[in-house]
């Protein structure tokens, strides 16, 4: 009874020490949507910019492009008004548009915000990197993070979709669905994709980490909260994770 006892012991034992190797070693966050409430702002120009050229184009109209980048969604829009028009200037146009109401200030997501800065603190602690990789530019993404006064430097790496992907070749865009940025943010911060967790808060975003071999925490907006997340391991609010029981989630 005894022997079979310790045995048992044993193996429970060697479970908890492979927990405990099994630690994540990374939280990987986007940025629009989940710390900054921008989608807003986008949506206002994309639609002017596509009023200077007549086209009238709504928030239902945009709430099932959110998540994707801009030559996507400028080839869905021409798709969706059955209209052509100069791809690349409408986009340039849009950044314009979208860097002027940025500089007026964006919407923080506090609890997101929150938890972002406690994971920064505790990065030592609990032996974590933290990330951050979204579809923007990285002149907008350090321009949110100026606004929610967080240093980048205290970040392992920031990677942006629209910068640092550049040299990778693919017909169909190298963007979020697809899981370049999360295999190269793994790769940059020397972690197996296995031992990342992303935080998302759209359809294609969540499809792009899982398909890096991530798991993904989905974190729905208002914009969002109707896409299919269903790749997603958990659906929760920041203000439901306890940071140090982070295992739990998954």
């Amino acid at each position: 009874m005894l022997t079979r006892f310790f045995n048992l012991l044993g193996i429970a034992l060697l479970a908890v020490s492979l927990t405990a190797n099994a630690a994540y070693q990374a939280l990987i966050f986007d940025c629009d949507g989940v710390l900054v409430d921008t989608e807003q702002l986008k949506f206002q120009a994309w639609q002017q910019a596509l009023n200077h050229i007549a086209i009238d184009f709504q928030e239902a109209d945009y709430l099932p492009l959110v998540g994707f980048d801009s030559a996507y969604i400028a080839k869905a829009i021409r798709l969706q008004k059955q209209t052509a028009f100069d791809q690349k200037k409408i986009i340039n146009n849009k950044q314009h548009i979208y860097h002027q109401l940025q500089k007026q200030g964006v919407v923080a997501l506090p609890d997101a915000v929150a938890f972002l800065k406690l994971a920064i603190s505790k990065k030592q602690e609990l032996n974590l990197k933290v990330a951050i990789a979204s579809s923007a530019s990285q002149k907008e993404i350090l321009e949110n993070l100026r606004q929610l006064d967080i240093n980048p430097k205290e970040l392992d790496h920031i990677i942006s979709g629209s910068d640092d992907l550049r040299h990778i070749h693919d017909p169909e865009g190298v963007n979020k669905p697809k899981p370049y940025i999360y295999q190269r943010c793994a790769q940059a911060l020397n972690v197996p994709p296995k031992l990342c967790l992303v935080f998302e808060d759209s359809h294609a975003g969540v499809v792009a980490a899982d398909r890096a071999g991530m798991n993904v925490i989905a974190i729905p907006n208002r914009y969002t909260m109707h896409q299919d997340f269903s790749m997603a391991k958990k659906i929760v609010t920041f203000n439901e994770i306890d940071l140090f029981a982070i295992q739990a989630l998954v």
